[in-house]
């Protein structure tokens, strides 16, 4: 393997580059509803999501807190560097801590924890899964919630991904002027194995430079694909009951035309 996109914070940066804030007025919408004083986030990043929220959340509640918890010492690195250029109130807000979501025991109590962008979906096996949401049951404040999201398996690309040739798909095309990028391309080809739910994505990255260089990166990346049933076992076997399904950020029903899973949990 050569390594996965989310071990790189430049590359993961450029991926959302385009539209940095593609989910934050779904999570800021359930702040907004729920009003947590306190919340916790798991598998935070280089902050993309962690700082966008806090920035909303403090405005509205200067005592709101934000703890955001990644296995990655690279990408709190980056959220670090990025917090530091915070105003004040955000920087106050924010808490980063290097944890392993599977097991972690921060000794505190959240009103919201959230899985956002995916993060479920890189623990493949059923003991990881279940570790996560059992510790993110145990750090809730009475009348909490666990909240994440994870993208529904597109079954035609499933089964793009069980010939013995896939084929290459240009996923992304944009430039990045911020960062000195004059064209940024992501090719992939994915391979899915049925027995284990995994799909394994290798990209392909041309990056080309304002300054004339360019360079290519390939990284692997491998997924747990969930579905609907899948899911309301694990919560179930976890102690945690959805309280909302949505299909979507923006609130679409979950039915066979959803093309991510958004969940929000209450204990059982």
């Amino acid at each position: 393997m050569s390594g996965s996109p989310w071990e790189d914070p430049e590359l993961y940066e450029l991926e959302n580059a385009d539209d940095p804030h593609f989910d934050l007025a779904f999570w800021r919408g359930l702040v907004e509803r729920r009003r947590p004083r306190r919340m916790l986030e798991l598998g935070c990043g280089t902050g993309r999501l962690t700082l966008g929220l806090a920035a909303a959340a403090t405005a509205a509640d200067p005592a709101f807190e934000l703890v955001g918890l990644d296995l990655s010492e690279p990408f709190l690195a980056h959220a670090r560097a990025a917090l530091a250029a915070q105003p004040e109130p955000v920087r106050s807000a924010v808490r980063l801590e290097h944890g392993d979501m599977r097991a972690f025991s921060l000794g505190e109590r959240f009103d919201l924890v959230a899985v956002p962008f995916n993060s479920l979906a890189y623990l493949h096996t059923r003991a990881d899964q279940l570790a996560c949401l059992a510790a993110a049951r145990a750090h809730l404040a009475t009348g909490g919630a666990v909240a994440f999201d994870v993208l529904a398996p597109r079954l035609d690309y499933l089964a793009e991904a069980l010939h013995p040739f896939p084929p290459v798909r240009v996923d992304a095309d944009f430039p990045v002027p911020a960062e000195g990028i004059e064209r940024f391309v992501r090719s992939c080809v994915d391979r899915y194995d049925p027995a284990t739910q995994t799909l394994t994505s290798t990209f392909f990255y041309e990056l080309h430079r304002t300054d004339g260089g360019s360079e290519r990166r390939v990284r692997d990346l491998a997924w747990h694909m969930y579905f609907p049933a899948e899911l309301e076992g694990l919560l179930e076997t976890a102690g945690l009951a959805p309280a909302e399904r949505y299909g979507g950020w923006d609130g679409e029903p979950l039915d066979g035309r959803a093309r991510r899973y958004v969940f929000v949990c209450a204990e059982a």
